[in-house]
């Protein structure tokens, strides 16, 4: 799951230093907001593109190995996520914007996790089935969990700077780590 949170924020950040090139007269403000709404719809919006990208990194886990179609994991990572841009201040070279990422729980999948693996470490059928069909069942477990996370909205702040006429993130891949909510909202 780490890759797909890694995919995502990244293209947010490289949308972030690609797309706002400032040029004299044009609104800094405007141009992070901009990137921002081009990249982030392309989530909200289940394009082609995103939904590559995540049947990609699902195919790249080994998800297939467990029997999870990657476009309909890449569907399961989508579904119910939602943002807004609330604000965008500009402070000279310096910029934050603050947006909030409507996504399913990181928390919640993982406990719902702990509850399948402790069901299936308990369950003497589970021992039976063959290693083909012990793959096949987990990975039916794991898109139900998945499926089934809560959705929750948390905040993340990405700052910027004002480099050679081009607005990006200060942190680059640090900047990571705000923006994992992408797909899991941390709660």
């Amino acid at each position: 799951m780490k890759k797909v949170l890694a995919l995502i924020a990244a293209g947010i950040l490289a949308a972030g230093v690609l797309c706002t090139v400032g040029c004299a007269g044009q609104n800094s403000e405007q141009l992070i907001r901009d990137s921002l709404t081009k990249q982030l719809d392309k989530y909200k919006n289940a394009d082609e593109a995103a939904m590559t990208e995540l049947a990609t990194v699902a195919e790249s886990e080994g998800l297939d190995e467990m029997g999870i179609d990657s476009q309909e994991f890449a569907a399961a990572v989508l579904d119910g996520f939602d943002y807004s841009i609330d604000k965008i201040v500009v402070n000279g070279n310096n910029a934050t914007a603050s947006v909030s990422i409507t996504s399913k729980s990181y928390t919640d999948f993982e406990n719902r996790m702990n509850d399948v693996i402790s069901g299936i470490t308990s369950d003497p059928a589970f021992a039976e089935m063959t290693e083909e069909e012990a793959t096949t069942a987990l990975g039916e477990k794991v898109m139900q969990a998945f499926d089934e996370c809560e959705i929750i909205t948390e905040n993340a702040d990405i700052e910027y700077t004002l480099k050679d006429n081009v607005w990006e993130p200060v942190k680059g891949d640090a900047s990571l780590a705000s923006l994992d909510s992408i797909v899991f909202a941390n709660e």
